[in-house]
């Protein structure tokens, strides 16, 4: 077996000592990025479901409002029919 031995100087070790470094502090630095980012995305999560969950009570109450709206024309409606015939009749009298 051959014996192949590397020489570094000084000076490239600390290069590799700096670089190691400095991708330590990148690395943490995206790490941290990207808890902030999660963070971020959870928050507005949690805002989308309450928005959701307003608007589905809205539309919910939108329903009934129509419904009673419905229901009330429909009774007017009648009432008028009503008043027609009795105007009808005690005209026909």
């Amino acid at each position: 077996m051959s014996d192949n031995t590397i020489h570094l100087t000084a000076s490239q070790i600390t290069n590799a000592e700096e670089l190691l470094a400095s991708k330590d502090n990148e690395i943490s630095s995206l790490r941290q990025q990207l808890i902030d980012g999660e963070s971020s995305f959870n928050a507005l999560a949690e805002k989308h479901n309450k928005l959701t969950a307003a608007l589905s009570e809205i539309d919910v109450e939108l329903a009934q409002l129509k419904l009673s709206l419905d229901t009330e024309s429909r009774h007017r409606l009648a009432c008028q029919r009503s008043i027609a015939l009795q105007a009808n009749y005690g005209a026909s009298k």
